[in-house]
């Protein structure tokens, strides 16, 4: 047999089929053309169904918000296979485990297998798609994850307020700075910093190291850090800050804004979306430069820029979305995960009405306390209860960090003065109000005209929206001539 030496045939398999996996993804990665168009006209609605129809509503509420299509040029059948892969090893895309997301939300290949620190599943199909759907994105709940993050200005007060109580209370003009000289916006680096480490901070940044290595060391944007286990993932994170020299949060700071900067927004991928679902070829490739596992970071980030906007009445100023649009998407918006017929989605977005706080629970009417939210905080209305339970109704709420849960959305039956606790947002200084109800519910019924009646006898106060609603007849009064004509239109379906 000479000098011959042999080669396991393992070995050999192996090194074909990466060679051969190679060479598909170099030429899926390199030779694809995309390109970005600011006409809107010219968006073919057979090709891209919803997408134009849902543009044009959004710019008649908001006329100085400008959009871009990324013709990304792929199938969404590729995209959604590309996605969801990973499985038993190190999924593309985690769900939380929660009581938010299960069955539906879970993936049935790794089923209730849990990856990361234990705390997450491997996402499903169907919620890849619901998530990666642009169609579900375009209103005014979601599309802040869509929006251009290049730099263009910083209001310090802004910065302040969204800093405080957190673990970056001392840096707000520190991160404004910093996001300046990258050309990233600033708001998108705090959501970005709390949605990495909580309110409070974690080991990461705490400069305490883990397990008496690693002291002095910080890691906010979380970079490198991962694992199956807690310890992994907090171990690898302080590694990398100590090959970085980051020495103090400050610096980990800088250099976390600088490797997104470099990285992400000025390789093209400037969008929150666009750095959880890897689908902009301009440097990186394709599906695998993604930021970070967790399915709805992009969701969640978006959630609090637009609160961000809403809380310094931004939210008519010029802002620019970049639409990802796919080839031979599906003819409609593909469906959330677990959608019940019991409630209806409305996404809209209500300011907390209460002196202090208002308890958010696992289920309708649940024992457990999942969170807390407080007075004139904004949290996002996901689904609108059409039934009382206990004398009340139930909406499905979600608060800028991500927390979901139920929220009484009003006082009970058996409370002598009502209150409205979750009020709609006027977002657009010209909200649609419906004459004659009071309660918001979205219907005229008794209800409404004993709001009227008690305010006019001064047992009940109203806030803005609901004198509005009340004053029926338009002569900037709340009288007893309101009370009549919701009276009538109940009893008689006279016109208000």
């Amino acid at each position: 047999m000479g000098n011959f030496k042999k080669i396991p045939i393992l070995v050999v398999i192996f090194t074909i089929i990466s060679f051969s996996i190679l060479n598909i993804f170099t030429t899926k990665t390199y030779a694809i053309s995309q390109s970005i168009s600011t006409d809107i006209e010219s968006l073919d609605e057979n090709l891209y169904p919803g997408i134009k129809e849902k543009i044009k509503t959004l710019k008649s509420q908001y006329p100085n918000w400008n959009f871009k299509i990324l013709y990304t040029n792929i199938e969404w059948s590729e995209v959604i296979a590309n996605e969801y892969v990973g499985h038993n090893t190190s999924p593309r895309n985690l769900i939380y485990n929660s009581s938010n997301y299960q069955e539906g939300w879970i993936c049935n290949i790794c089923e209730q297998k849990t990856y990361d620190n234990g705390n997450w599943h491997c996402a499903s199909e169907q919620a890849i798609k619901y998530m990666m759907d642009p169609r579900n994105l375009l209103n005014t709940s979601e599309i802040f994850q869509l929006e251009e993050l290049t730099y263009n200005g910083c209001d310090s007060k802004v910065i302040s307020s969204m800093t405080k109580d957190t673990f970056l209370q001392n840096y707000s003009e520190k991160i404004a700075q910093i996001a300046k000289d990258n050309g990233i916006n600033p708001y998108y680096i705090v959501a970005r910093l709390i949605q990495e480490q909580g309110k409070s901070g974690s080991k990461l940044t705490e400069g305490t190291g883990y397990d008496g290595k690693y002291i002095g060391y910080y890691n906010a944007f979380n970079i490198g850090a991962s694992g199956n286990t807690k310890e992994q993932v907090i171990i690898n994170g302080l590694a990398y800050a100590e090959k970085q020299g980051w020495t103090t949060l400050e610096s980990s700071i800088n250099g976390g804004i600088s490797f997104l900067a470099k990285e992400y927004i000025k390789a093209g991928q400037n969008t929150l979306y666009l750095q959880k679902f890897d689908v902009e070829s301009q440097n990186n490739g394709l599906y695998w430069h993604q930021y970070m596992q967790n399915l709805t970071a992009a969701q969640t980030e978006g959630t609090t820029l637009r609160d961000t906007y809403i809380n310094m009445n931004a939210m008519n100023s010029e802002h620019t979305f970049i639409i990802p649009v796919y080839k031979n998407m599906p003819s409609k918006a593909c469906e959330k995960p677990n959608e019940t017929s019991g409630n209806t989605i409305t996404t809209d977005l209500v300011k907390v009405n209460v002196d202090s706080s208002l308890r958010l629970r696992n289920e309708p009417n649940g024992d457990k306390t999942v969170g807390w939210i407080y007075t004139n905080e904004i949290v996002t209305r996901i689904e609108k209860a059409t039934t009382k339970l206990n004398g009340t109704y139930w909406d499905k709420v979600q608060k800028s960090d991500g927390t979901i849960g139920y929220a009484a959305r009003q006082t009970y039956d058996s409370e002598a003065k009502y209150k409205l606790y979750l009020v709609p947002v006027n977002e657009t200084n010209n909200e649609s109000i419906k004459k004659g109800d009071v309660n918001g519910d979205g219907q005229i019924s008794p209800g409404d005209y004993v709001l009227i009646k008690n305010y006019i006898l001064g047992s009940i106060s109203l806030n803005d929206a609901q004198r509005k609603a009340a004053d029926v007849n338009g002569d900037g009064q709340i009288s007893p001539g309101d009370y009549v004509l919701v009276k009538n239109n109940i009893l008689y379906g006279t016109t208000l």
